[in-house]
């Protein structure tokens, strides 16, 4: 198996450069690519989303529109998320796509969350809120 690619956390300064959190662990995993060619990318941190809502969604959205709909979870999981998820279609096949729930951030992943408790609404299923019930998974 692969080992998966470090992510090092920094912040950037008024000047344009960089703060690294673990500035030795950086410059410990560069010595390490010495002479070979780099790849950098740089992009804005985001929040993912928390294993609370992770287990919300599965364990309380996604059952109780799958039971009322007729769905075991994985397909009703697959339709609310090619419903509210869509991405462009494969450019080579013209497959439709969506996005994976798990590359949501915390605000991408609430508001999908949100418009499946809506749909569920629609449908005349009562989906609690977080708060009204324990989830169990």
């Amino acid at each position: 198996m692969r080992n998966p690619v470090p992510v090092f956390e920094a912040r950037s300064t008024e000047q344009g450069g960089l703060k690294l959190a673990e500035l030795e662990k950086f410059r410990r995993h560069l010595s390490s690519l010495a002479g070979k060619p780099l790849e950098v990318v740089v992009r804005r941190k985001r929040a993912k989303r928390s294993s609370e809502a992770n287990r919300y969604y599965w364990g309380v959205v996604i059952p109780l529109i799958a039971e009322e709909l007729g769905y075991d979870k994985d397909d009703c999981h697959e339709v609310l998320a090619m419903h509210f998820l869509r991405i462009e279609n494969c450019p080579i096949t013209g497959a439709p796509r969506r996005k994976r729930t798990p590359d949501c951030d915390s605000a991408e992943f609430a508001e999908y969350v949100d418009k499946c408790i809506r749909l569920a609404a629609d449908h005349g299923v009562y989906v609690p809120q977080p708060g009204e019930i324990e989830v169990r998974i």
